[in-house]
């Protein structure tokens, strides 16, 4: 690593580390259905007719919600649903606002038109919707877990640290031309990041534990499986680039497989029965 890409890592970590002291990130605003959306469904007694009438408002939302509606994890017998309000009650609201999330965070952290970042963005959009997929299945498959739904829209935030990270070294040339500084950063701050910013935006406690602990495979607590856990081994197997028999060795001994008295082939074996699910799912989430 040459001189000026060290000072530049190095400028960076402090301004990082001085926004998470003083709570002043940079965020871009999220769109205005988005916000919304959020604030319609803090009232318990919302109805799907009138939240269907905030979502009309935003095309591309209404579209993901019908492909999701229609995918083949939700899908319900052979009839196509394109009703907006039919798509609602089949899917559930929480999950509506999961694609609003997903919509929101896609148009927030964009990388600039010619940006080298903007693969690596990409991917890490790819590997977001990936988690969001599995935790979802995950939940379902392990009762008494979480929520599937705080399942799903956190696997979409879990990684919301490296977007903002990524938008913010965009300013940085030298910094984005020296791979491995960048890659250790994104390592070393995301999650403490992607706690800051979910916990600056409202969401309750155990989706910001949930994305500032996903990392730690090694994680000990006492008690039953929990979000977190639940997002830790589904950010595991999104990642995962080993043979089968390495990977289930892996889940044999995480903890938080055995907090959900699992073992890894049993826990593989609920992916593999779910993948067309999975993948109608990301390919919803993806627009």
């Amino acid at each position: 690593m040459n001189d000026v890409a060290v000072d530049s890592g190095f400028a960076f970590v402090q301004l990082l580390g001085d926004e998470l002291a003083s709570n002043s990130f940079n965020l871009p605003r999220f769109p205005e259905t988005a916000l919304r959306i959020q604030e319609a469904l803090k009232d318990p007694d919302i109805s799907i007719a009138s939240l269907s009438n905030i979502v009309l408002t935003e095309p591309m939302l209404t579209v993901r919600l019908l492909k999701m509606a229609n995918s083949a994890m939700m899908k319900r017998g052979p009839m196509e649903v394109t009703d907006v309000k039919v798509a609602m009650s089949r899917i559930g609201l929480n999950m509506v606002q999961s694609a609003a999330m997903s919509i929101a965070a896609d148009e927030a952290f964009q990388a600039p038109t010619g940006s080298l970042l903007s693969m690596r963005i990409k991917k890490i959009r790819s590997h977001s919707i990936k988690v969001c997929a599995l935790a979802y299945v995950l939940a379902k498959k392990v009762p008494g877990t979480c929520n599937p739904d705080d399942a799903m829209l956190t696997g979409l935030l879990h990684s919301i640290g490296k977007f903002y990270i990524l938008a913010r070294a965009d300013e940085s040339p030298e910094l984005i031309a020296n791979e491995v500084a960048l890659e250790s950063l994104l390592n070393d701050w995301y999650t403490g990041v992607g706690r800051a910013i979910v916990d600056f935006w409202g969401f309750p406690a155990h989706i910001v534990d949930a994305v500032d602990e996903h990392e730690s495979i090694d994680r000990v607590i006492s008690g039953n499986a929990d979000l977190t856990d639940i997002i830790i081994v589904a950010n595991f197997l999104a990642k995962a680039e080993q043979e089968k028999d390495e990977v289930q060795e892996t889940l044999d001994q995480m903890p938080s497989v055995l907090r959900m008295n699992l073992d890894g082939e049993t826990v593989l074996n609920y992916i593999q029965e779910s993948d067309e699910e999975i993948s109608s799912m990301m390919q919803a989430l993806a627009g």
